[in-house]
């Protein structure tokens, strides 16, 4: 919905008036766009459409695709007919997209890549190219548009929830990677109830660091980690008036603190699913059977994001949710004012 709007601001066609976001409608013109997520199943199985549209299609399941060409039933005029539009990048060739969905007879499979769009920065068009030196695998997906194959995947541990769930105890903190021609990324990540959720409240390229304060300024303000190598857009932060520390600069570290835990995320967090469905670990390459303990680094925004926030949490309030044994020592964070200097020290945790 919101690339929907925001397109729609960018043309300068937006009509607040046509934006019913209580009913997450829009009207354009005789048309009436309806915006659903799969976990709204009663909301699609009543209603006729004429035209579906799957964003991010392999996200869905072949059930969901299946309900919704079901309600492919609204009433058209003689000769036309009603459609349903699938687009995703093609991640995995064992998905049930090109097993089932493309063997249909009745469909027409258009395929596209940065080439054919003439609105991309020189920059990520520099990004797309160069992942032949990264991962075989994501530049034959998002360079060439060739169905790929997913393996050697960093989280397995998470699930999508339809919402987030009430938690007025939650300990919580952002996380926040920078990006200009990349998008830059706040997630808010709470701990509660020994778990973690994560929320995606920015995701957005072309943002320079006044456009981040500015949309800091309407969120509650917390404790920011941020991308450790931007010491100087971290201190501009904090200069407007926000806790900003340096998150930690050990990618491995943080990883492996992610991987034990179970991460909840609410299927409106459109961006961090995406990520996190895809996150891979760079392949050897001098051994294609071996995987290297460093990330491929493309669309990992949400993903570094992510982590500054849960190692944040976890250092700042002593404790993780993948419990220590009895005895066992952790380590606790204290934090100047200015954010910038941190010691550590270690403590002795009592049996729980």
């Amino acid at each position: 919905m919101l690339v929907f709007i925001d397109m729609l601001k960018d043309w300068g066609m937006y009509d607040p008036e046509k934006h019913n976001k209580t009913f997450n409608t829009y009207e354009f013109g005789d048309n009436l766009v309806q915006f659903a997520g799969m976990d709204e199943s009663e909301k699609i199985k009543s209603t006729e459409w004429n035209y579906v549209w799957m964003e991010e299609a392999n996200e869905f399941t072949y059930e969901d695709y299946i309900v919704l060409k079901t309600r492919l039933s609204g009433p058209i005029s003689p000769g036309e007919s009603n459609h349903i539009y699938l687009t995703l990048n093609p991640i995995d060739e064992f998905g049930w997209i090109p097993q089932r969905a493309c063997k249909e007879t009745d469909i027409t499979i258009i395929k596209s890549t940065f080439q054919d769009n003439p609105f991309l920065s020189k920059e990520y068009i520099k990004t797309l190219t160069d992942l032949i030196y990264q991962d075989e695998n994501f530049y034959r997906v998002y360079a060439l548009g060739e169905w790929g194959h997913l393996e050697g995947l960093i989280y397995k541990n998470y699930k999508v929830i339809p919402e987030m769930p009430e938690m007025p105890e939650a300990k919580w903190a952002y996380g926040l990677d920078f990006g200009l021609v990349n998008p830059s990324a706040l997630v808010k990540v709470y701990l509660w109830d020994d778990k973690f959720y994560l929320e995606e409240r920015l995701y957005s390229p072309g943002l320079t660091t006044l456009d981040i304060i500015e949309r800091l300024s309407h969120e509650t303000k917390g404790d920011i980690f941020g991308d450790p190598s931007a010491k100087m857009l971290l201190e501009e932060i904090r200069q407007a008036g926000y806790n900003a520390y340096e998150g930690i600069k050990g990618v491995k570290e943080s990883i492996d603190l992610c991987q034990r835990q179970t991460l909840y995320i609410p299927s409106s967090s459109t961006h961090i699913i995406k990520e996190i469905q895809s996150y891979q670990w760079k392949k050897d390459p001098t051994d294609t059977n071996r995987y290297l303990s460093e990330p491929v680094k493309f669309n990992d925004h949400a993903m570094d994001a992510m982590r500054y926030a849960i190692y944040g949490i976890t250092e700042r309030y002593g404790f993780a949710t993948a419990r220590p044994r009895p005895g066992v020592s952790i380590r606790t964070l204290h934090f100047d004012k200015q954010g910038g200097r941190r010691r550590a020290q270690m403590q002795m945790r009592p049996p729980l």
